[in-house]
């Protein structure tokens, strides 16, 4: 044994507090405390944890997630969105190009109507699951959807994505132009019960948190909405006999890495708690989104790193199915070549990291398993309160809550443009090509 490895193993062990009086010296007099930062309100991280930070009194199995429900080599689902194009043929050939080089499932924001047969020609969706998304609520695209898939096997998988609550406020904030008639969350819950009682992977309904997240909402906002919007769609569903076998839930992740693992680590606590309450035996599929609020149209190589940093955490997180925006999200379609840098950063985590072969990577870490409390806790204590008045139609009808959600969204921009948030390549040490990628603009989409 060497005399260094030696010294270490015999040296006397320092108490935390002693530890804490050296870094304080190094820190010039500073506390530790004076480290703190705060990521949403009421909710803080320190420089430090320790096993002292170690809980047993709030420890859930439920936060660990399960193992794959594909197979052992395919950990989640590959979900890339398919951008619109007005000839189903062409929108046909996209998905299947998608499909046969590295995804396995993909998402659609636009369709035609009565184009679905043609744009999902020769797709397997009893393989490869096919997404919607309807930000725009449109009860004709819905109705024509229903009428597709009930003509399909009972083992198809996808479905159509609605959230009933998040797309209101989202459409009167981001989206002046649709003329649809937009269809409510009383009738969606009709149809979502009879479509998912026939077809057990099909969903009519994903609580999107990414669109509370474009709102302006934080972490802990984002989850008490989610849980709040399913307490309200199935206050009704207090029985044993029920119909509905799944529920979607759709996070947001973003750069700041340990958060977004925590967070939806937290959000499976919660809702195991709610499903104990309402005695719903279903099961919770968790979808993982790149926040759309972490992308930038200056320097868009630098959005990689973001995207990957995001698509790493969603993984150790345990999500079901991940989306990674591509990095030319904000400027228009993105060429083949990065299309493929977004399917192979799935590709990388899913093989050479092997990321997946854990099923909770994270656990025993003293921070995440301290911050994933924190957050569950907090949002445990936010939701019952909301609860108590009104709930999400209360939230959501209120001028000061959506004035709260504005004020933050505009704090997080307004941050950025006078740099107190360092965003390379937007607002620091900026690309000096004007155009680092040529893009084609989108030829027609919901969003």
């Amino acid at each position: 044994m060497s005399k260094n490895i030696e010294k270490y193993l015999n040296a006397e062990k320092i108490d935390i507090s002693e530890w804490e009086k050296i870094a304080s010296a190094a820190l010039k007099n500073l506390s530790l405390e004076d480290l703190n930062k705060e990521i949403d309100k009421d909710l803080k991280i320190k420089p430090l944890y320790t096993l002292a930070d170690e809980e047993d009194d709030y420890s859930h199995s439920s936060r660990r997630g399960l193992k794959s429900d594909i197979n052992e080599f395919m950990p989640w689902y590959i979900c890339t969105t398919v951008d619109h194009h007005n000839d189903p043929k062409i929108l046909n050939g996209r998905i299947l190009g998608e499909l046969e080089r590295g995804s396995n499932s993909v998402e659609l924001s636009f369709f035609e109507i009565n184009t679905l047969d043609k744009i999902l020609k020769n797709v397997d969706l009893s393989i490869a699951p096919v997404f919607i998304r309807d930000v725009n609520c449109s009860k004709e695209k819905l109705l024509n959807y229903l009428d597709f898939i009930k003509n399909k096997n009972k083992d198809v998988m996808g479905g159509y994505e609605i959230d009933p609550f998040a797309s209101n406020l989202w459409l009167e904030e981001f989206s002046k132009n649709y003329d649809n008639e937009i269809i409510n969350y009383e009738e969606i819950k009709i149809f979502h019960d009879e479509i998912n009682g026939e077809f057990e992977n099909i969903n009519l309904v994903n609580f999107d948190g990414s669109l509370w997240n474009e709102l302006g909402a934080n972490t802990s906002e984002e989850i008490e909405l989610l849980a709040l919007s399913f307490l309200k769609f199935y206050e009704n569903h207090q029985n044993k006999n029920q119909k509905v076998k799944s529920i979607n839930i759709t996070l947001s992740t973003n750069t700041d890495f340990f958060t977004s693992i925590s967070k939806i680590r937290a959000l499976r606590i919660i809702f195991n708690n709610i499903f104990k309450y309402l005695e719903f035996n279903g099961k919770l599929n968790i979808t993982s989104r790149s926040s759309s609020n972490i992308l930038f149209e200056k320097d868009p190589w630098v959005n990689q790193l973001r995207i990957t940093t995001a698509a790493l955490a969603s993984a150790i997180g345990g999500s079901n199915k991940i989306i990674c925006n591509n990095i030319t999200h904000k400027l228009g379609q993105a060429p083949d070549f990065i299309k493929r840098l977004t399917r192979n950063t799935h590709i990388i985590l899913q093989e050479e990291s092997r990321i997946s072969r854990v099923q909770d990577p994270s656990g025993g870490s003293f921070y995440i398993e301290k911050l994933t409390n924190e957050i569950a806790r907090n949002v445990w204590k936010n939701i019952k309160e909301k609860e108590k008045n009104g709930g999400i139609l209360s939230l959501i009808k209120s001028k000061d809550f959506i004035n709260s959600l504005k004020n933050s969204r505009n704090e997080y921009k307004n941050n950025i443009l006078e740099k107190k948030l360092i965003k390379v390549g937007e607002n620091s040490y900026k690309d000096p090509d004007l155009n680092p990628i040529n893009v084609k603009p989108f030829e027609n989409s919901s969003i």
